[in-house]
């Protein structure tokens, strides 16, 4: 009799053409999902993969049965999770997430679905909140960026527009932004000018060659430096609208800007959860 797992495991291995990227997504051994893909085939009594050295090739029986099977497979792990939410009388399960301080804060919480779920959240960059997501530690994280790892999905939810911000008073270069540009003081977020440095990319196709006057792995923090004429920096619309608004900082050169997409990001087993699709779709 065929087992219900040794096609889940098919399929992601048809996906993934990889062994071990299949048993990463499925949180299996290795060996566990190569038995699962020979006992299909046993069964079957004909191959599904051809076994190249790093990768798996799909047979044409192989892409018959993905083409037959991978629908099927989709509706039944839909209807499962479907019965088990409305089975649990649709209480609130508890989602754990992650994501950067200061969009989570601004843009995240305020559209959170509490009738839909409970949530805890932890702040972190994208790349260490990937690992704790790939741990079940998290369910899912909003990221800065896309990272290729097999059994990530990634679903766009934002556009974050970058600024030049300085405090009021600073008299705005008449002609050549960039040298006006290296003369300031600056404030960063880190050494490695993350948001500053994709502001000199997009504007003047170069990486910039300044040296921060301040540190400050905070965004409001970075605000409130400007705001008290420490130097210019670079940062996000939905932080700066209200200061700007109200006089207490200045954006220079409006009309250029750099732009970032951020993501919900979350396991590839996940994607039939009713629970975590509300949420995607209330964050959208």
């Amino acid at each position: 009799m065929i087992d219900f797992e040794w096609y889940r495991s098919f399929i992601h291995v048809y996906q993934q053409r990889s062994v071990s990227a299949a048993a990463r997504i499925r949180f299996l051994t290795q060996p566990a999902v190569s038995q699962h893909i020979a006992a299909l085939e046993a069964e079957l009594e004909t191959s599904l993969f051809i076994r190249a050295p790093r990768q798996m090739i799909p047979t044409d029986a192989g892409t018959a049965l993905y083409t037959q099977v991978v629908g099927l497979i989709d509706r039944l792990e839909e209807l499962s999770l479907e019965m088990k939410y409305e089975a649990g009388e649709q209480s609130r399960p508890v989602l754990k997430f992650g994501g950067p301080t200061e969009f989570v804060t601004h843009g995240i919480v305020p559209k959170l679905p509490l009738d839909v779920a409970q949530f805890t959240v932890v702040f972190d960059l994208t790349v260490p909140l990937l690992q704790r997501m790939f741990a079940n530690e998290l369910d899912f994280i909003i990221a800065t960026k896309r990272i290729d790892e097999p059994g990530v999905q990634y679903v766009p939810i934002a556009d974050e527009r970058f600024h030049l911000i300085a405090p009021i008073g600073y008299d705005a270069p008449e002609a050549d932004l960039k040298e006006w540009m290296d003369r300031q003081r600056w404030i960063s977020y880190g050494l490695e000018l993350p948001i500053i440095r994709r502001y000199y990319q997009t504007q003047f196709g170069e990486r910039p060659g300044i040296r921060p006057e301040m540190i400050l792995p905070n965004v409001d923090a970075i605000l409130k430096a400007i705001e008290a004429g420490h130097g210019i920096s670079v940062l996000p619309d939905y932080l700066v609208e209200a200061a700007v608004s109200a006089g207490r900082v200045q954006r220079i050169a409006p009309e250029r800007f750099a732009t970032n997409q951020l993501y919900v990001a979350y396991r590839t087993d996940s994607r039939h959860d009713p629970v975590l699709q509300q949420v995607i779709k209330a964050l959208s």
